[in-house]
């Protein structure tokens, strides 16, 4: 495609996924957006040739954090669909489907359906209505062993890390199969088929990721924010703790001192990073306990080897948490 400017992109029998940062037109293939690469990357597997699927969010950002650009809201207002993981990820996007005032665009909240996991540690997160002294008051660290209340849940909500669980991305397949079927009825043969293979490959890996964890000794590990929430008790390991209750928000000397007594006390020895957010309170959390600390990364993005796919980037995401636990 000529006059076509992007930073990542994947060609091949999953057909064409691209990060959305300079716009580009196809007048035979239905224009797909997804806000994280791991739901663009199974778009795509389902749609092949038929779909251009485009990632929101730019490799290296995350949704926690995101600013949507001008250049994402015209190309917002081209698409026919947008897929969405729901459960208050994409906090921006009210407001810039409205800025993008395309009134063909199907959005679709691919967490409908999925048994949710409570925001775990949230009772740790500061309110964004309370003054700094309450804030920092709330911030004490708790075993993840320990019951969290039910107004907390209540009020935050529902986890929204499911995508990191292949089991239920199984069920998100089967919802994007279902929508690309009614946006384009001449494709629904190839786009069943297609999720069918799709589905095979996520069981076996479901069944990898089990081999490799069950003979593991160490189980729990800190993690810089709640992601591994789905993933952690389908492999029966365990997010002892989080650096950030907040994603972004790095926390208070007194938090990360508490966590620190936390850790030693229970003899957590590992915390997991994530590219798309600062290590720097967690490498200072694992100078203060000597703890190992280890890269996982919950997004992923094209044009990085080894996680440029779902698939690649859950096995990823396997070798670097085994070797870390170790």
């Amino acid at each position: 495609m000529r006059g076509i400017r992007v930073f990542g992109v994947v060609l091949g029998s999953c057909g064409l996924i691209i990060e959305l940062l300079a716009p580009c037109a196809s007048a035979k293939r239905i224009l797909a957006i997804a806000s994280i690469f791991p739901l663009a990357d199974l778009v795509a597997q389902v749609g092949g040739d038929r779909l251009e699927v485009v990632t929101l969010i730019p490799s290296g950002a995350s949704p926690h954090t995101y600013e949507p650009t001008p250049e994402q809201v015209r190309r917002l207002s081209q698409a026919r669909v947008f897929f969405q993981v729901g459960l208050g990820l994409e906090f921006w996007l009210d407001k810039l489907v409205r800025a993008a005032n395309n009134a063909s665009l199907r959005r679709v909240d691919l967490s409908q359906g999925i048994e949710t996991l409570p925001t775990p540690f949230a009772e740790l997160r500061p309110k964004p209505t309370q003054g700094t002294q309450r804030e920092h008051a709330q911030e004490a660290p708790q075993s993840s062993k320990e019951p969290h209340p039910k107004d907390a849940h209540r009020q935050e909500g529902a986890d929204a890390h499911y995508w990191l669980d292949p089991l239920l991305m199984q069920q998100v397949l089967t919802t994007i199969a279902q929508v690309l079927r009614e946006l384009d009825p001449e494709g629904a043969t190839s786009y069943t088929e297609r999720a069918k293979r799709v589905r095979a490959e996520l069981e076996e890996l479901h069944q990898e990721i089990l081999q490799l964890t069950q003979g593991l000794q160490k189980r729990r590990f800190v993690s810089l924010h709640s992601a591994w929430t789905y993933f952690a008790p389908r492999y029966n390991l365990e997010q002892a703790a989080v650096v950030e209750p907040f994603p972004g928000r790095e926390p208070s000397p007194r938090y990360l001192a508490e966590l620190a007594q936390l850790m030693q006390r229970e003899g957590v020895g590992a915390i997991v990073l994530e590219p798309q957010l600062s290590p720097s309170a967690a490498q200072a959390l694992a100078r203060e306990t000597g703890a190992k600390v280890g890269l996982l990364d919950p997004l992923g993005a094209p044009g990085i080897p080894g996680r440029d796919s779902y698939m690649a980037l859950m096995r990823y995401n396997v070798a670097q948490l085994i070797n870390l636990l170790q």
